[in-house]
């Protein structure tokens, strides 16, 4: 489509998120919402046999590179009557046509997705705002990425572990090993998030800033597990851990399941020190969150030295005029930008004018000429 402002308009339940939904699956090869592949399919297609392909060419400064991601349905004859038990939907991954693991394609193409329900960034769970950091730093440290990785596998072999030692079958001298492979990539997950969530916090803060005519101050903190104590290195924040572990091992063996670690860990975002959450209204806690975001597309660009893709799904319905001008003087700064609505009077005439405009209809996509 070429660089600039996308405008995709059309009424609700046509398959405008759908296809940022769709572009956003080629930045992290999995769904945004969805949890499973099977989710991805529609109810019309269980127990059909189909393929389907999101792809893109994207244009870098090293040159262009297409990314792919093909899914392929079947249907098994033999789990039961329920189409959707016996539905099978496998995934593949290429990057230039040639095959990859789906762990692969995280950075090839960077972005960030607007969408209304950033707010669960606020309201939602720890494990939302965990993903949210995975995802985010992941685009930028595949060593990153490969850590959570190897911490998850980690995490299940010693929760098996725990589990055998309550029921006797293993002995709690065991846990030892474990630990040390807990704390080896543990350390090394949380001096990484520290670092990304310090620059963003700065980033956010000033954003904010730009975004209210108050003096109000938007931080984020970060809330480990266990106690870091001003330790920075992924060493010394790797000891911190072990030294939590050793306090907990008997609750743990109670449970059957780890209670230390990156896998537990949160982060706040605070207004004047106080938790978005649970203090701010709601209108104060969209600015908060938008301004997080602004500052995720600050932060993937200055660190990948190129502009990410941004996707803002039927967000600036939800934004005063002020606030629309702020964020689309902001977004025009990108290379390319895709924006989604079902009120186009939303949009000031002199942003209109600018932009690439596109009806979605039915799910099909058709050009609006100027």
């Amino acid at each position: 489509m070429g660089p600039g402002v996308v405008l995709v308009q059309g009424n609700n339940g046509h398959g405008k998120s759908n296809l940022l939904e769709a572009l956003y699956l080629l930045v992290i090869a999995k769904s945004q919402r969805a949890s499973t592949e099977r989710e991805l399919v529609r109810r019309e297609s269980v127990g059909v046999e189909f393929f389907s392909q999101v792809a893109a060419v994207v244009q870098r400064e090293d040159g262009p590179v297409r990314v792919q991601v093909d899914f392929k349905n079947t249907v098994s004859e033999s789990s039961g009557d329920d189409a959707n038990n016996r539905l099978n939907v496998q995934k593949y991954v290429r990057v230039n046509g040639i095959p990859r693991r789906a762990s692969e394609l995280v950075g090839e193409i960077n972005a960030v997705m607007f969408s209304a329900q950033d707010l669960d960034m606020v309201y939602g769970s720890p494990g939302l705002r965990r993903r949210y950091m995975d995802i985010l730093i992941s685009q930028v440290d595949r060593e990153y990425l490969r850590a959570v990785q190897r911490y998850q596998r980690v995490v299940v072999q010693r929760n098996h572990l725990l589990k055998g030692i309550k029921a006797g079958r293993s002995r709690p001298s065991d846990l030892e090993f474990w630990d040390g492979e807990l704390v080896k990539s543990g350390g090394a997950v949380v001096a990484r998030r520290r670092e990304a969530l310090e620059a963003l916090s700065k980033g956010a803060s000033r954003t904010h800033a730009t975004l209210t005519d108050d003096d109000d101050i938007l931080e984020l903190a970060y809330r480990p597990s266990f106690t870091i104590d001003g330790r920075h290195t992924p060493e010394d924040i790797g000891e911190a851990m072990r030294e939590a572990l050793a306090k907990v091992h008997s609750r743990e063996i109670a449970q059957g399941f780890s209670v230390r670690g990156p896998h537990r860990d949160d982060f706040q975002l605070l207004l004047n020190g106080m938790d978005v959450g649970l203090y701010a209204s709601r209108g104060q806690a969209r600015t908060a969150v938008l301004a997080l975001k602004l500052a995720e597309a600050e932060y993937l660009r200055d660190v990948r030295n190129q502009q990410p893709v941004l996707l803002l799904d039927d967000v600036l319905s939800e934004l005063d005029a002020p606030r629309r001008r702020l964020v689309l003087e902001r977004v025009s700064n990108y290379s390319q930008v895709f924006i989604t609505t079902a009120d186009v009077d939303v949009i000031e005439p002199k942003y209109l004018s600018n932009m690439k405009r596109f009806v979605v209809d039915r799910g099909q996509l058709e050009r609006v000429n100027a």
